[in-house]
């Protein structure tokens, strides 16, 4: 009985090796073992391997047999890999636990208004994107979706021999007293922001990543800073009527540890008559990305 379960055993296998060939021949019996005392076979994604030890008439008895397969699945594997593609939608959808991340996306560039009063030029651009955030990843070559708490901060600069000033409570800009020199006029806006975005593998570690983040505009102050006959003065301006809540669009593009950013902001930090009108365009480096 147990000669009979391996020839049947080794015939199965050479039947599975010429059936993937295309090749209807009949097999041949290549081994019959009486009485064996263990009969293993393996099967890779590739090949078939029977491997027999020990008979009743020898006990250091061994025949090994490797039958190999075709394995479509496997062969697309590989093929990908060879080709370093990775489509999205195109594999399987085995599903990803989500994960923590922290402190990603720092993002360090310039900040441009746009339409804005004359003299109110571009300055420094920082937003920490996830101080903490949580990104799900529902398909295992798909989009990953996240949502965090965030940072920023920006800075816009004042030339054009104008100063901010304080109308009651809105900013206004007015012109530098006439013998101003070095002045130094600045706008800051720091806050919080709560990004929440997608992105999608390209290639390899290449990523897109587009997205909305609320921003919490929770302190705002402008400053002015000049010297007459050799002597400096400093306003600073504080409880300006900022809006409290505005929002960016914004696009990343590049690798993981570093990428471009774009952010776009729609909606003025003044309310009309609170202060001065303008949009702000936002571009740079992206860390952790």
């Amino acid at each position: 009985m147990k000669a009979l379960t391996i020839a049947i055993a080794i015939t199965a296998a050479m039947t599975s090796a010429l059936t993937a060939r295309g090749n209807t021949a009949e097999p041949d019996t290549l081994v019959v073992v009486n009485n064996a005392n263990r009969v293993t076979i393996n099967r890779t994604p590739t090949a078939n391997t029977i491997i027999i030890t020990g008979s009743k008439d020898d006990e250091d008895f061994y025949y090994s047999y490797t039958a190999e397969r075709v394995d479509s699945a496997a062969v697309a594997a590989r093929s990908e890999e060879e080709w370093g593609l990775s489509l999205p939608f195109l594999h399987d959808e085995k599903r990803s636990k989500s994960k923590i991340v922290w402190g990603g996306n720092t993002q360090i560039g310039i900040c441009m208004p746009l339409d804005g009063p004359v003299g109110l030029d571009q300055s420094v651009d920082l937003a920490i994107g996830k101080l903490v955030g949580v990104s799900y990843r529902p398909w295992s070559k798909g989009p990953e979706f996240s949502v965090g708490v965030g940072l920023f901060a920006q800075k816009f600069a004042l030339h054009g021999n104008s100063m901010f000033a304080l109308d009651g409570k809105s900013l206004v800009i007015v012109p530098l007293p006439a013998d101003a020199r070095d002045s130094h006029v600045r706008l800051f806006n720091f806050g919080f922001q709560l990004p929440v975005s997608f992105k999608q593998q390209i290639y390899r570690d290449f990523s897109v990543s587009a997205g909305v983040a609320m921003k919490l505009n929770s302190y705002t102050t402008a400053s002015n800073k000049y010297t007459i006959d050799h002597r400096s003065y400093e306003t600073p301006l504080r409880g300006l009527q900022q809006r409290i809540l505005t929002y960016d669009v914004f696009a990343c593009i590049g690798l993981e540890d570093i990428a471009l950013y774009c952010r776009y902001s729609p909606v003025s930090l003044f309310k009309s008559g609170n202060g001065p009108q303008f949009d702000v365009l936002s571009f740079g480096i992206n860390l952790g990305f």
